[in-house]
């Protein structure tokens, strides 16, 4: 891809938050610098922690378990599902609960179970927020 960051930069001034989607992810890098890299363009600010940020959503066919639990404990929200319905700049509505992505026509393009199921509340409640305050 050429200039990614300018690319970033464009998709946020859709206003809509933004899911770093892939085949295969988080193979062959270092994960913690990895989804560190990944949440500073696509993740939300945590309260009184700077340089630190959580949140986001981590689609991949296959998401290496390493990185699935880094972005788990970083506040990301990783879901393994088919991914090859999406393409850069897609608008998607992610339906966690449902274990469903539908596309900006209404057309589910992915289903997915989530594992472990309790992520979407652990992502919700803030808990890596919590615990890095509780050190803090």
């Amino acid at each position: 891809m050429d200039s990614p960051l300018k690319t970033i930069a464009q998709l946020k001034e859709k206003g809509l938050p933004l899911a770093f989607v892939g085949d295969v992810v988080g193979t062959g890098s270092s994960r913690k610098s990895a989804i560190n890299s990944v949440l500073w363009h696509m993740g939300n600010d945590i309260d009184y922690v700077p340089n630190k940020r959580g949140g986001g959503v981590v689609l991949g066919g296959n998401i290496a378990p390493i990185f699935f639990n880094t972005a788990q404990d970083s506040g990301a929200l990783p879901i393994e599902c088919d991914v090859s319905k999406m393409q850069m700049g897609d608008e998607i509505a992610l339906y966690p609960y449902e274990g469903k992505i539908i596309n900006a026509n209404g057309e589910t393009i992915s289903t997915f179970k989530l594992t472990p199921n309790t992520i979407p509340d652990e992502v919700r409640a803030g808990v890596v927020s919590r615990l890095l305050l509780d050190e803090a």
